[in-house]
C-alpha cells in the first residue's frame, strides 16, 4: 500500500492514540467555515447567464430580494395558480408579498414557523431572537393557512393531509438554519416535480443555508438550475431540473 493510501488511517490512528482533538477542536468551527466558503465561492464563479445578479456588490439592499421575485415570476409565469410554501414567515413581510402579486383564486399559501424565533443559536443570534411574539400574521386572505411549530413537527402532519397538488410549487426558504433548511428539503423531495422553484432568503451563509442546500443536491441526485440572485448571492432563485 502506497504512503498515499496509508495517511488517512495514520492521521486517524494519530488523532485517536494522541487525543488530538484537544488541540484541534477548538477551531473546528472555523475549518468547517473556511472549507464552506471556498466551495460557496467557487460555486458562484460557476454561476452564469442569470435572469439578475449583482455580485459583487459592496451594498447590501433587503429590498432587492423582491427585484428577484419579480424577475422569476415573469420567467417562469407564476402568475398562474401556484401552492407556495414559506419556511420562516415571521411577521410575514415576504409572504405579503407574494399573496399581493399573486391574485389567482386557486393559488394557495402555506406558512410555517414557530412565532416564537429562532429554535436554536445562529451567528450572532440566540435561540428565541427574531421573534414573532407567537403572533401569527392576520392577511385576511382565505387561500392562506398556517402551520405552528418547528418544521420537524408539522411539515410531517402537513403532507399526510395530501394538500399538495401536482401543479408548480414556489418553496420560500427562510429558515436560516442548516438543520431547519435540510430539514425542510429533505422532507419535501418526493414532492418536487421539474419547474419547481426554489428561493433561499440567507443562501450565502456558508454552513447554514447553502450547505443544506449542497448536501441535499449531493445526496438526493438533484438536478438544479440557478435563475437569479441579488445581495452576493444572498438571495437566490433555482429551479429543479
Amino acid at each position: 500500500m502506497t504512503f498515499k493510501k496509508r495517511l488517512p488511517g495514520l492521521v486517524k490512528g494519530a488523532f485517536f492514540g494522541l487525543r488530538l482533538h484537544v488541540l484541534f477542536h477548538p477551531f473546528a468551527h472555523l475549518y468547517i467555515w473556511i472549507g464552506n466558503i471556498s466551495r460557496l465561492s467557487k460555486w458562484i464563479r460557476q454561476q452564469d447567464n442569470l435572469l439578475i445578479n449583482d455580485c459583487y456588490t459592496s451594498k447590501f439592499e433587503y429590498t432587492k430580494r423582491f427585484e428577484l421575485y419579480e424577475v422569476v415570476i415573469k420567467d417562469q409565469q407564476l402568475d398562474e395558480a401556484i401552492d407556495y410554501l414559506e419556511f420562516g414567515v415571521s411577521k410575514g413581510t415576504s409572504m405579503q408579498w407574494w399573496i399581493n402579486r399573486n391574485k389567482h383564486p386557486e393559488t394557495v399559501f402555506y406558512g410555517f414557523d414557530t412565532f416564537t424565533g429562532l429554535p436554536e443559536d445562529w451567528g450572532p443570534f440566540k435561540k428565541g431572537d427574531m421573534s414573532a411574539n407567537n403572533a401569527i400574521p392576520d392577511f385576511n386572505d382565505p387561500r392562506c393557512q398556517f402551520y405552528q411549530g418547528l418544521f420537524q413537527q408539522t411539515l410531517g402532519k402537513f403532507l399526510a393531509e395530501g394538500k399538495l397538488s401536482n401543479r408548480k410549487k414556489v418553496i420560500h426558504l427562510d429558515a436560516d438554519l442548516y438543520t431547519s433548511t435540510l430539514f425542510v428539503l429533505a422532507t419535501l423531495y418526493p414532492y418536487l416535480n421539474k419547474g419547481d422553484i426554489l428561493f433561499f432568503d440567507e443562501f450565502n451563509c456558508p454552513t447554514h443555508e447553502y450547505l443544506a442546500f449542497d448536501e441535499f443536491c449531493r445526496s438526493f441526485y438533484v438536478e438544479y438550475k440557478t435563475l437569479g440572485a441579488v445581495n452576493n448571492f444572498y438571495q437566490v432563485a433555482v429551479m429543479i431540473k
